[in-house]
C-alpha cells in the first residue's frame, strides 16, 4: 500500500513537472496595431462623421465597436501580453486614449499584460476632432508625458525602463523574454495653434534618435548577456517591405533604416513587430558578414480590411517564434465587417490613382508642354491631360480595376497568391490603352518606348511588390511568408 502510495505520488509530480515545462516552454503573444480608435464620446451623429468615415478606408465610425470585438477574442485567446504597436487613436484625442485605456483594463483584469507603443497619430495632433452632428471642432489632443501617464500599467509604470530622451522603454514580461517599445515618431517638430503657435504642422515619418538608438542597444546587449531574449516593437519600418520603399514611401520606414537594423542585430534583435502602412507583411534583412538577420512582421490596421490580428508562440526548447494570423470577420452590430471592409478597400483605389498622379506630376514638373510640342512637332494631335485631377482621371479610366486587385493582394498579405503575371499583363494593356488615349497617332512608338526603357527600371519595384520579395534579381534576393512564419530569437 505504501509503495503504491508513492508510485501515485511520483506519477503526479512528474505530470506536474510536465505540464509546468510545458507552460514554461510555450508562452503566447499576440499583436495589433493601427487600432485608430474614436471615442463613441467624440461622436454626435450626423453629416460630419458620415463624411469623414465614408472617405476613409479606416471604418473610423465602428472603431470602438471593433475594438470590443477584438478585447474579447483577445480574452478567449489568453496571451500572455499584447503589443499594440502604435496608432491606438484616430487623431492623438484625449478622449480616445482615455477610451483605449478603458479596453486594455478590460484584458488586464483577464490577466492579459498590454504593452503599447506610440504612433505617428497618437500625441501632440492639431488634427483632433469631435464630430458633432453636422461640425466638426477641435477637442484637446495629448502631449507625450500625458500618454505616458494614461498607459502607466501598459509598458510605463514601474516594471519597465525608460529612456530619458524617448517614449522608448523595456520591460520583462515573460520571465526571459524582454519587449523593448521603440518610439520612432516626430510628433515632438508638430505644432499646434491650440497650444500658441501660428500654424498646426504634422509630420508623419519616422525616426530613431541617436541617443534613444544607444539605448536600445544597451537594453538589448545587457538582456543578451543575461541569456534572455529580446523582440522589439516599432511603429514605423525598420526593414523595407518592397524594393524602393525609402524612396517611394520615405514616411513609412525609419531614416537610416539600414545602419539601425544591423545595428540592433547586433545587439541580439531578430524580431521586431511594426505597424503604420496598414498592411499585413514580412520581410528579411540579411547580414553579409555574420550570416544572420531580423525579421520585419508588420500587421494590418485593426479597423481596416482584412482586420488582422497576429499570435507569437514562444519554443523556448527550439528558440523560436511561430507567427500565426488570424481575422476578425464579424461584429455584433455588423455580420458582414469582412464584405463590407473589402469594399472600402476598392473604394480607396481613386486615392491610390491620384498619388501615383500626383507623383508623376510633380516629377515631370512644367514639362507637359514641352511634350506635348515634342509630340505634335509632326503635326500629330494628343490629348495630354493639363491637371492633375485631369491625369487622375485618365488613371483610373484605364487602370481601375488592376489598381483595385493589386492593392487587395498587398493588404490580404502573402502576395505571391496573386496571379501576379495576369495582374502584369492587365496593368500593360491599361497603360497602352491610356498612351493611345492622349497620343493616338504616335501609340505604337511611345508603347515600344515604354516596353524597352521604361518597364524593365518598373518590372523589379512590381514584382517586389506583387510577388512578395525583396532585393529582386540580387544575391540576396528573399521571400518571407506574411502570414505564417517562425522566426529564431
Amino acid at each position: 500500500m505504501k509503495i503504491r502510495l508513492i508510485y501515485i505520488i511520483m506519477l503526479l509530480t512528474t505530470l506536474f513537472a510536465f505540464d509546468t515545462q510545458a507552460r514554461m516552454t510555450l508562452d503566447r503573444i499576440a499583436i495589433i496595431s493601427d487600432v485608430h480608435l474614436l471615442s463613441p464620446e467624440l461622436i454626435t451623429p450626423g453629416s460630419a462623421i458620415d463624411r469623414a468615415d465614408a472617405a476613409d478606408s479606416k471604418m473610423m465610425a465602428m472603431s470602438d465597436e471593433i475594438m470590443a470585438s477584438i478585447t474579447d477574442s483577445l480574452i478567449a485567446l489568453k496571451p500572455s501580453v499584447v503589443l499594440f504597436t502604435g496608432d491606438l487613436t484616430y487623431n492623438g484625442e484625449r478622449l480616445s486614449h482615455e477610451r483605449m485605456a478603458w479596453h486594455l483594463a478590460r484584458l488586464q483584469q483577464h490577466g492579459i499584460q498590454p504593452l503599447v507603443i506610440p504612433g505617428n497619430h497618437d500625441c501632440n495632433n492639431p488634427y483632433a476632432r469631435r464630430y458633432d452632428g453636422d461640425n466638426t471642432m477641435p477637442t484637446a489632443t495629448v502631449s507625450r508625458e500625458e500618454f505616458a501617464q494614461i498607459y502607466r500599467g501598459c509598458g510605463y509604470g514601474g516594471q519597465s525602463m525608460r529612456d530619458p530622451a524617448s517614449l522608448s522603454y523595456c520591460c520583462e514580461p515573460i520571465k526571459g523574454i524582454v519587449i523593448i517599445g521603440i518610439d520612432s515618431n516626430m510628433d515632438e517638430l508638430n505644432t499646434l495653434v491650440s497650444r500658441g503657435d501660428s500654424v498646426d504642422t504634422y509630420h508623419n515619418g519616422g525616426r530613431i534618435k541617436p541617443e534613444t538608438l544607444q539605448w536600445v542597444v544597451d537594453q538589448a546587449s545587457r538582456a543578451q548577456q543575461q541569456g534572455k531574449q529580446v523582440i522589439a516593437m516599432m511603429h514605423h519600418h525598420l526593414v523595407p517591405h518592397f524594393d524602393r520603399e525609402d524612396r517611394l514611401l520615405a514616411n513609412y520606414i525609419v531614416k537610416n533604416h539600414d545602419t539601425i537594423a544591423r545595428q540592433l542585430l547586433h545587439a541580439g534583435i531578430h524580431t521586431v513587430f511594426t505597424g503604420h502602412l496598414h498592411v499585413t507583411d514580412a520581410a528579411t534583412l540579411h547580414d553579409g558578414e555574420s550570416g544572420d538577420s531580423i525579421v520585419e512582421v508588420a500587421t494590418g490596421s485593426a479597423i481596416c480590411y482584412p482586420f488582422a490580428l497576429r499570435t507569437a508562440t514562444i519554443h523556448r526548447k527550439r528558440n523560436t517564434l511561430d507567427i500565426d494570423t488570424r481575422w476578425l470577420t464579424s461584429t455584433s452590430a455588423c455580420p458582414d465587417l469582412r464584405e463590407q471592409g473589402r469594399q472600402r478597400i476598392i473604394n480607396a483605389t481613386p486615392g491610390m490613382a491620384s498619388m501615383l498622379s500626383d507623383k508623376v506630376w510633380t516629377r515631370l514638373g512644367g514639362r507637359m508642354g514641352q511634350l506635348k510640342a515634342m509630340l505634335e512637332m509632326d503635326g500629330s494631335k494628343t490629348n495630354l491631360p493639363e491637371t492633375p485631377q485631369q491625369a487622375t482621371q485618365l488613371v483610373l479610366r484605364h487602370l481601375s480595376e488592376v489598381l483595385s486587385r493589386a492593392l487587395l493582394a498587398v493588404v490580404e498579405g502573402n502576395e505571391q497568391n496573386a496571379d501576379t503575371e495576369a495582374l502584369i499583363e492587365q496593368g500593360k494593356q491599361g497603360i497602352r490603352a491610356m498612351i493611345e488615349e492622349v497620343a493616338p497617332e504616335q501609340a505604337d512608338n511611345l508603347w515600344e518606348f515604354f516596353l524597352n526603357e521604361v518597364y524593365p527600371k518598373l518590372d523589379p519595384v512590381v514584382r517586389s511588390v506583387l510577388e512578395d520579395r525583396n532585393e529582386v534579381g540580387s544575391a540576396t534576393e528573399s521571400r518571407v511568408s506574411d502570414l505564417r512564419l517562425t522566426i529564431h530569437l
